[in-house]
This record gives structure tokens, sequence and C-alpha cells, in this order.
């Protein structure tokens, strides 16, 4: 029998961040809102496994490093499988402002957000990723080099030019 106590801090945890494990599994994969099947099915897959392993775990936290972690690794491990597989935007950086706004903020928000969106896409897949993982979920570049089995100046390579592009193709919308 499951030890109820895991069994409801697991339940919780998952509630809290479930759309935010799929916006990461929509940001690594670089797909777009309206193709949510895939990256729910890796975050659902994830979490299966978190799941049967949950007791091993301390869910007091909220558990969302843990899920994270868990969640990126399954997209990582299915990039590697679909290598060549074409997938469309990126949808990195898809919470908006948490608050309240006026409605011009809102406006202004929502073109800065759909402009980044559309360069992160231009990324190579190894520095949108990276930079998602970095940027968007705060993981150290030790975590991120475990997840994508690189090393940490490798990742911090990736880091430097994605931001890098980024500042270049910024400075070309701006003309």
């Amino acid at each position: 029998m499951a030890d109820q106590p895991t069994e409801k801090l697991f339940e919780a945890a998952v509630a809290a961040n479930m759309s935010r494990l799929i916006g990461l599994a929509r940001a690594m994969l670089g797909m777009p809102t309206r193709d949510a099947k895939d990256p729910e099915d890796l975050v659902q897959d994830a979490l299966v496994k978190l799941y049967r392993q949950r007791a091993n775990y301390d869910w007091s936290d909220g558990g969302w490093n843990l899920m994270a972690k868990s969640v990126a690794r399954n997209v990582i491990s299915c990039r590697r499988r679909k290598l060549g597989a074409s997938l469309d935007a990126d949808e990195a950086f898809h919470e908006t402002l948490g608050e309240e706004h006026d409605p011009s903020e809102r406006i202004i928000s929502a073109e800065t957000t759909a402009m980044m969106r559309t360069l992160i896409e231009a990324l190579p897949e190894n520095w949108r990723q990276s930079l998602v993982l970095r940027e968007h979920h705060d993981l150290s570049y030790k975590e991120i080099a475990e997840l994508m089995e690189a090393s940490e100046s490798q990742i911090k390579t990736w880091l430097h030019r994605g931001r890098t592009r980024l500042l270049n193709l910024l400075d070309e919308q701006k003309v």
C-alpha cells in the first residue's frame, strides 16, 4: 500500500507545477502552444517514473526541481531519439508578467514575448535548450551539464554563444 503522506505531497506537487512543467517541455522542444501533445506526453512519462519512485524523494519542498530535472532529462532523451525531427516555434519565456498591469503594458509585454520567442527559435537546439534551462528555469551549469550530457564548459560556451546571438538578433530588430 502506498505511503499516504508521500502520495498526497506528490499529488500536490504535480498539481502546483503541471503548467510550468509543460511549458518547460515545450520550450526545450521548441514547440508552439497549439502542438501540446508531445510536451504533455513527455511530462506525463516523467511524472509516471517519479510516481513509481515517489517514496525515495522528499516532496515537502514542492518538488519543482526534481520534476523539472526529470522532465528535462525526458525531453533530451526524446530529442536524441528523434534526431532530425523538425519542430516549429519556441515556447521559452511562456510566462508573462504575473501581476496585473495596464493594457498598454500587457500589449507591449505580449509583443516583446512574441519577438523573443521568434528570436529564440532561431537559435541552434543546444543553445536554446541550455538558455531555457538556465535563464527561465534557473538550473545551475552543473545541472544543465548533467541533463544535456555535456561538460560544464560546453554549457557555458553554448550559453555565451546563445546570448551573443540573441543580442545580435535584437540589435538587428531595432534597425
